[in-house]
């Protein structure tokens, strides 16, 4: 049996271009999946965050139609309450944005005196 040549041998393997090209090419890749993961993961808080901004309005509706127009304060109270369940998130998904509290019943994101709740993302509003 023979024994391939020194120009055999060489021609095996990937070059280092070829590592390098094929690299790049899998870096790109990666960073698309990742960003377009983090835009997902945002748009899901958002939608959470309407979601919950959605079931504090409608119990503070409701409150307000068993106790004579009167609003709750502080907010918490539909909870203790039962117009919102005990296991309820107060606050946004998002977390905490520009040193506002993302809690919705924080002074920054509740009106005790409209009833108008907030959240302190921008475009987290209903």
């Amino acid at each position: 049996m023979r024994r391939p040549g020194p120009r055999a041998r060489s021609q095996r393997g990937f070059t280092i271009v070829e590592m390098m090209i094929t690299l790049v090419i899998l870096g790109i890749l990666v960073g698309i999946v990742v960003l377009s993961m983090m835009v997902s993961k945002t748009k899901a808080q958002e939608s959470s965050c309407k979601a919950n901004l959605r079931i504090i309005e409608s119990a503070i509706q409701q409150y307000c139609s068993l106790h004579d127009g009167e609003l709750p304060d502080p907010l918490y109270i539909l909870s203790d309450e039962g117009y919102i369940g005990r296991n309820f998130d107060w606050t946004c998904p998002a977390g905490d944005y520009k040193g506002k509290s993302g809690d919705y019943g924080d002074k920054h994101n509740y009106n005790p005196k409209t009833g108008e709740v907030t959240c302190p993302h921008p475009g987290h509003q209903i």
